[in-house]
């Protein structure tokens, strides 16, 4: 008789009906599940619409292993309508760019070294940037104040560097110098530095004060020796522009000259190709730059390209947003609630549930590419966004995190040593929502703690 009110007690898991401990009741909405079956383990205010900040992310990245796969890479194209004689390309180079989100400068750099070798030395024309892979990228309203972050860039068809350039500092004869990387040539630099006292560097941005005054960027402070290789971004410029800088600040390290100006334009029909050439990073390697340090601006690019694979309604935004919901509707998952605004969580707009965040993320782990998702999250206590919190959890704990004014969230996995998994979604939307972090992270170490104790039970009665 008590190994049948044993087993009845652990079959039939508890659902909350008030909110963890420092919550009030419509401040979080939490779901877990175990990944194998039908069973829920705890939920409260599951089926909610609520903000998940960029927990949203994980949709994104479901949705794009399975309609691209985790090998998928992007293709960038150079191509022309132009004769090319000796060495001089009569006209304009048309660069098709197809989103790439981690184009950097020494993978573009590469793909203008073969550009030489293929002959081209001087280009007499124009660079002229296709954008016609992506018509319309959704938005992120709401973040004006904080234009000038990197966070808020939004995607292009021709993203460099996450449209980032970089102050890098070193020491010459004891004087403190900086160079600007890629050298854009529409920039000088004004050093102002001087040497500083410190044996340690951090964040170099404690030491300089960075000033942008037209084309002009004034760097002063006092700079310890030891921030001798130290670096800090700087976000420059309009897309189209730092891209062409860039094409004609590395474009002229290889020796070459031109272009003659940038322009917007789609590429002729009749136009012959000069190279073309696939990303170096895979979709399941991009991803991990998307989840395990939020990346915003590769976010919404995988979005995007999902949409641009899969063209429906001429407008990319919201092909994208269609793949996910037929992969929803594929799936037997609920289509509410959604509302993506960009695919990344940089909205104040954006909602969906803990339950259907969930089931999305349980259904991620049954697939062929769970393990690809998984790797991509941070792992509590170790790295990314997780690396300083809930490292004292047992067990394999990844967990993607959310953070917005107002919202803070997480939703991941959880693995015991003996190999069960447990879904765990957990979002807080309150104005207290900062302040309540610790909470949010005591409430989902607890609920780890109650599984172990139902595995443990489970395990006893011989389950």
């Amino acid at each position: 008789m008590k190994k049948l009110l044993l087993l009845l007690a652990v079959v039939a898991a508890p659902l909350y009906a008030a909110a963890p401990a420092g919550f009030n009741d419509d401040e979080i909405a939490l779901w877990a599940a175990p990944v194998e079956g039908k069973a829920v383990f705890e939920s409260h205010r599951g089926d909610a619409a609520v903000n998940p900040a960029s927990t949203m992310k994980l949709i994104t990245s479901w949705a794009a292993l399975n309609r691209l796969g985790p090998n998928y890479r992007w293709q960038s194209e150079f191509r022309t309508t132009a004769p090319l004689r000796d060495g001089v390309l009569q006209g304009d180079l048309y660069w098709l760019g197809r989103g790439d989100p981690r184009l950097d400068s020494a993978r573009f750099a590469e793909m203008l070294r073969q550009l030489r070798l293929r002959g081209v030395r001087d280009i007499a024309g124009r660079l002229v940037l296709d954008q016609s892979a992506w018509q319309g990228i959704g938005s992120a309203d709401g973040f004006g104040g904080d234009a000038d972050r990197v966070f808020t860039v939004p995607p292009h068809t021709h993203q460099l560097n996450l449209k980032v350039a970089w102050l890098r500092y070193y020491f010459e004869a004891g004087q403190p110098r900086v160079l600007l990387d890629p050298p854009l040539p529409g920039f000088s630099l004004d050093n102002r530095l001087q040497p500083g006292d410190g044996s340690s560097c951090g964040d170099v941005r404690r030491f300089v004060t960075v000033e942008q005054q037209g084309a002009q960027l004034r760097v002063s402070g006092r700079l310890p020796a030891a921030c001798d290789g130290a670096a800090n971004y700087v976000n420059l410029l309009d897309s189209n522009e730092f891209a062409y800088q860039t094409f004609a600040a590395l474009w002229r390290q290889l020796g070459g000259s031109g272009p003659r100006g940038v322009a917007v334009a789609a590429t002729p029909a009749d136009a012959r190709s000069l190279l073309r050439q696939e990303s170096a990073d895979t979709l399941a390697s991009v991803l991990v730059d998307v989840n395990k340090f939020s990346n915003n601006t590769m976010a919404r690019s995988v979005l995007l390209t999902l949409g641009a694979e899969h063209p429906a309604s001429g407008n990319t935004f919201a092909d994208g947003v269609a793949v996910v919901r037929q992969l929803l509707a594929e799936r037997g998952l609920p289509p509410q609630p959604l509302e993506m605004e960009n695919g990344a969580g940089l909205s104040r707009r954006a909602r969906t549930s803990a339950q259907l965040l969930g089931e999305v993320l349980r259904d991620a782990l049954r697939g062929p590419y769970g393990p690809e998702l998984a790797a991509s999250l941070p792992l509590a206590g170790v790295d990314g966004t997780l690396k300083k919190r809930l490292g004292e959890v047992g067990g394999s704990l990844r967990l993607k995190t959310g953070s917005l004014d107002n919202v803070r969230a997480l939703a991941g996995y959880w693995q015991a040593p003996g190999g069960q998994r447990l879904v765990i979604v957990a979002i807080v939307n309150s104005s207290r929502a900062e302040r309540l972090t610790p909470q949010l992270d005591a409430a989902v170490a607890a609920l780890v703690a109650r599984y172990q104790a139902r595995l443990a039970a489970s395990t006893a009665a011989g389950l």
